[in-house]
């Protein structure tokens, strides 16, 4: 298998560039022979990758920078972000198309975002190209019109009404772009359902179920990792973007919903605003005796925090994956989320509580539940059931052999005849039964 991968600058850290270096790590360690096309520096890509075998970078530098009059502000930076990304795009896939002349891959794989401005205009001279994306943007859409009252909180109008407009913008585009692709592969069932809804696809568009992977080496238990606190309360972590679609506005509301136990509780909140969206403003009015504010950790902090905590908790409204889900239960930390939210959905519910997403009286229900359960003998059960459940469903080997398996499925559909008249009509789970 030849793949040609186009995507954002894998990184260290987490998030989508995150996963995109777990995912080529992996597929370089099984053999699988990949073409990368990056925009930016070369300089910046992580050293397991250039070291890695069976991988060659092709990357494009921007002269985008910070501090400039183009990103004086995060909303700017973000715009203009995007259109330096595109730029570079654009002269990246010339190369990937010339390169697939002298030696043709079997697929264009493109990770992250849905946006096809740089590979729509040569479809016609490539393979079946994949895409695998990390949200959309009707998605974004629905939930920041649905807050409005929430957004009023923390940012000015010109900023709610310019964002509304991109997001317009994008999902307009999105909806054309997917249409151009092949194989669409979703990180969840409940997102496979609102991409397909939302920019009406065929049934058999979005085939395939293929969950983000979490290094399980690294958030792992160490149970030399102090508990967080001088006391004995439990502590319900919340971390996340401080924005739009996450529930702030529910943790808020818990804060005040616990007052009666706040000597055996108490609710951490960690994360920064998007470049496009802040709700800090709502955390003025949260319950300060049971919750605590502590702003943005580094990603090299985050595998310690959760060793620190004793629960997590993940509200969303809309949530393709959600990868703290995943990386607290590597931790052996128990869950608790909503049931938008991608990552929960195989999760066994012992480990794992699911609640119907913006229904307050079920988070409150789970979190005291829980409580109790943590209070009692079925902790030590329940945390090893939480990191059994993270290596069986997203351990870098299980994710990238599911994978593997789709790709080849999909490779094999533009030669076999039975594939073409049997397609697959409903997502497909290619990880985790």
């Amino acid at each position: 298998m030849r793949i040609a991968w186009i995507g954002p600058m894998p990184n260290n850290d987490g998030g989508a560039t995150g996963v995109g270096r777990q995912i080529l790590q992996e597929l370089s360690r099984q053999g699988v022979e990949v073409e990368c096309f990056f925009p930016g520096k070369e300089s910046a890509l992580p050293e397991v990758l250039v070291k890695a075998e069976n991988l060659k970078i092709y990357s494009q530098p921007s002269s985008w920078k910070w501090n400039r009059w183009y990103s004086r502000n995060n909303f700017l930076a973000f715009i203009t972000g995007q259109i330096a990304n595109l730029r570079c795009e654009m002269k990246l896939v010339e190369t990937l198309v010339s390169l697939h002349k002298a030696k043709p891959y079997d697929l264009v794989y493109q990770f992250s975002h849905i946006e096809l401005h740089a590979l729509k205009r040569y479809k016609k001279q490539l393979p079946p190209i994949i895409l695998h994306p990390s949200v959309h943007a009707a998605g974004e859409l629905k939930w920041h019109r649905k807050e409005t009252h929430l957004s009023k909180l923390s940012e000015p109008f010109f900023k709610r009404a310019a964002v509304r407009i991109l997001l317009i913008a994008r999902a307009i585009v999105q909806k054309r772009h997917i249409k151009e692709a092949d194989y669409v592969l979703s990180l969840s069932r409940d997102f496979a359902e609102e991409v397909s809804k939302d920019y009406q696809l065929q049934p058999n568009k979005v085939s395939y179920i293929v969950p983000n992977p979490i290094d399980i080496e690294r958030y792992s238990p160490k149970p030399g990792i102090g508990k967080y606190g001088a006391d004995d309360r439990i502590t319900f972590l919340f971390v996340s973007r401080i924005a739009v679609r996450k529930g702030v506005e529910m943790m808020v509301e818990l804060s005040h919903r616990l007052t009666d136990i706040s000597d055996k509780v108490r609710i951490l909140i960690v994360g920064n605003h998007s470049l496009w969206s802040d709700y800090r403003g709502l955390l003025g009015q949260m319950n300060t005796n049971v919750a605590t504010y502590v702003g943005q950790l580094s990603g090299g902090e985050m595998d310690n925090l959760y060793n620190s905590v004793d629960a997590l908790i993940q509200p969303s409204h809309y949530e393709p994956f959600g990868l703290t889900v995943g990386e607290a239960l590597a931790c052996g930390v128990p869950v608790i989320a909503s049931d938008k939210v991608g990552a929960a959905e195989q999760v066994n519910r012992i480990c794992c509580r699911v609640f119907p997403a913006g229904d307050m009286d079920a988070l409150e229900v789970n979190v005291r539940n829980l409580l109790n359960d943590l209070s009692s003998p079925k902790r030590k059960e329940i945390a090893e059931l939480a990191r059994s459940e993270a290596i069986r469903l997203f351990s870098n080997p299980v994710i990238v052999t599911g994978l593997m398996t789709v790709l080849s499925e999909i490779i094999d559909a533009q030669t076999n005849p039975k594939y073409k008249e049997n397609p697959v009509t409903k997502p497909k789970v290619a990880v985790g039964g």
